[in-house]
């Protein structure tokens, strides 16, 4: 048995058992004609594809296949990204599933890929067992209920500008993300094609899902823009992009728009704290002039149990990225 991409007339029976893992509150009818938009995306048609072990000419275990590509100090590297990966229930037990991560590593060697990274929704045991190693995955979290903070009367923040999040921004983002990306130690590139084919994902689901999924948001400076949502009164930052000098504009205004909103937490993934090391608190920027002294801007940190970052290394240029913390990697990265 090899690995083969799946043709489209095998895709339903695979979306039939994943809808219960990934249906993401749509209907079935909704998650097939997601799928079927993710393929078909200008995008999608030329970096993702969907791979499959099979036994007896049933597709066994597969996995969407990303080709992606990583920047590191101004060199790019050639990555494959697993995502949704599967076994089916009449094939459990018998270790396809590791024959097919064997497989899929022997692909990633012989089309040159510099490694593989993935976000594990299982944990890291499983994919340790191929040479896999997790990144930092770390959650953190801002308690704003307990700070008793408040913006002082004639203080302004820096201008910034507040709107949903869609296409007709996919020019500022991707302008600010290429200025970002000389900075950190490694980040995921992103082309105008991915932009549209993220967002286009996140607006299909807020669209159509029964969850509520939540509306995304983006908020620009000058500098730089975060791309958050809201539920309840927790504000989650899903990305974090200081395109200048330095966070600390980015900060004052999401702290405004929070206090605004009467926001009680602001969470996300650590990579969105980049520049507050090494002391990884907001003491240095917003003290006395911005914000009330008593906000003591807490950050508490725990370990993410979905989305964990982890990353198979086939070229000794990119080893060292393991031991970058906070991971760089953002959320809108997940595949």
């Amino acid at each position: 048995m090899t690995l083969s991409e799946i043709r489209d007339s095998e895709i339903l029976q695979v979306l039939h058992e994943t809808y219960e893992l990934w249906s993401a509150g749509l209907t079935k009818e909704d998650y097939y004609q997601y799928n079927a938009f993710q393929r078909n995306h200008d995008w999608g048609r030329r970096h993702l594809k969907f791979l499959a072990l099979k036994q007896g000419g049933e597709i066994a275990v597969g996995c969407k296949a990303y080709q992606i590509e990583i920047s590191s100090r101004g060199k790019n590297y050639p990555f494959l990204g697993i995502g949704a990966l599967f076994s089916r229930r009449k094939f459990r037990g018998q270790g396809l599933g590791g024959q097919f991560m064997e497989e899929f590593i022997e692909r990633a060697e012989a089309i040159g890929a510099a490694g593989i990274v993935l976000f594990s929704d299982i944990g890291s045991d499983f994919y340790e067992q191929y040479g896999f190693q997790e990144l930092s995955s770390l959650d953190f979290s801002i308690d704003l209920a307990l700070a008793h903070w408040r913006l002082p009367k004639g203080k302004l923040c820096p201008p910034f500008t507040i709107d949903e999040l869609g296409h007709q921004h996919i020019e500022i983002l991707h302008r600010y993300h290429q200025r970002w990306l000389s900075r950190r130690p490694f980040a995921i590139r992103r082309s105008v094609k991915y932009w549209h084919y993220k967002i286009a994902k996140e607006q299909f689901l807020h669209e159509n899902s029964t969850l509520s999924w939540p509306r995304l948001h983006l908020l620009t400076t000058e500098n730089g823009y975060c791309i958050y949502e809201i539920g309840g009164k927790t504000m989650r930052i899903l990305e974090l992009v200081d395109a200048g000098i330095g966070p600390e504009n980015l900060w004052r205004a999401i702290l405004t728009q929070a206090y605004a909103l009467q926001i009680r937490k602001i969470r996300g993934w650590e990579g969105n704290l980049r520049g507050l090391e090494p002391g990884f608190n907001f003491k240095s920027f917003l003290a006395g002039d911005e914000f009330q002294a008593d906000f003591r801007g807490q950050i508490y940190y725990s370990e993410r149990n979905w989305g964990r970052s982890m990353m198979l290394s086939l070229d000794n240029n990119v080893g060292d990225w393991l031991y970058q913390f906070p991971c760089p990697l953002m959320e809108l990265d997940h595949l």
